[in-house]
């Protein structure tokens, strides 16, 4: 599976992923951009300070989405950004902010290197945006994320709707860890013993922008644990990764949370770039329900989809970077 680079998605959407599969036919998982409206949502924010975000909070560019071209400390350009961005989504009206990879303040006994967290605070909008985040005093060699998600999950009452943004370069020494953590959150959910939860990571780093490099792979094979046949839970995906560099809205951190049980309109339809109607994979005809995840097949050689609603307004997105 695929996730389309934000820049080339249609505003329509917040999310679009796509696959070829076996028999040559293309799957397609579309997801529309929606900012939910919940009262009793619990945001949190952590940023990543290990050492090997030094050269990141030294300065790199930055998508026009967080204020320029050029920052001096991009890290707190993002940091800033979303924290501002979530303490108007919280219910409280301000976010819960921590550092992660850190060592223990002069030795490292008592816990492995980067393993530690360091709270900032509780950061209303006015706060979020003049906050000074600069590389910690304490930073670790490496970064280990679960000690991160254990701060939040026991920092929040489990039955709030969390959502949680991670902003690192990838590099990331519990990823193992991490996964076994991952499914029993999403276990939990599954048996109702937990909110809804969305963890996204917010990629940071021109390492990340090669699809290939092994930061990359680690961020995506969060993103993909809901298809793992190891960690994946039945209806349930934790995980999201979006590249700050390629946001074009601060609404695409809500990309996953839309439902297929929340049905947008009657009468649209979906045709694939050969001219043929698309399959769904629920197997409801989109003329009778078109939801707010779309998932369905296409047929073998199509490399773009025509949303074509009741109001005959048209949306085309080209998925062939996915293929």
């Amino acid at each position: 599976m695929t996730q389309l680079a934000s820049s080339l998605i249609q505003d329509t959407f917040g999310e679009v992923n796509a696959w070829k599969l076996q028999d040559g036919s293309v799957r397609v998982k579309a997801y529309v951009l929606m900012r939910p409206i919940l009262e009793h949502a619990q945001t949190g924010l952590a940023i990543n300070g290990a050492s090997s975000m030094a050269d990141i909070y030294g300065g790199r560019s930055v998508s026009d989405l967080f204020g320029g071209i050029i920052s001096p400390n991009c890290v707190e350009t993002v940091a800033r950004s979303m924290a501002s961005f979530l303490a108007d989504f919280d219910k409280d009206r301000k976010t819960t902010a921590i550092y992660f990879g850190l060592n223990k303040k002069d030795k490292i006994e008592g816990g492995s290197e980067g393993s530690e967290i360091q709270e900032i605070g509780e950061l209303t909008r006015s706060a979020a945006e003049t906050h000074t985040f600069g590389l910690p005093a304490n930073a670790g060699q490496t970064a280990c994320l679960a000690p991160a998600i254990r701060y939040f999950l026991n920092h929040f009452d489990s039955r709030s709707w969390l959502l949680c943004l991670f902003l690192t370069n990838g590099r990331i020494s519990d990823l193992e860890e991490v996964k076994a953590l991952s499914k029993t959150i999403c276990q939990e959910m599954s048996e109702g013993k937990r909110g809804y939860t969305k963890f996204v990571l917010i990629g940071l780093g021109q390492e990340l922008s090669l699809p290939n490099s092994q930061t990359a792979r680690a961020l995506c094979e969060l993103d993909d644990l809901d298809t793992s046949s190891d960690y994946g839970v039945p209806n349930q995906d934790l995980w999201d990764f979006k590249l700050a560099a390629d946001m074009r809205k601060k609404e695409e951190i809500f990309a996953e949370t839309a439902s297929e049980r929340f049905i947008l309109c009657k009468g649209a339809e979906i045709i694939d770039s050969n001219g043929l109607p698309v399959k769904p994979i629920n197997g409801v005809p989109f003329h009778e329900a078109l939801p707010a995840i779309m998932d369905f097949t296409m047929s073998p050689g199509a490399t773009a989809f025509t949303l074509r609603l009741p109001n005959g307004r048209q949306v085309t997105q080209n998925i062939s970077t996915a293929l």
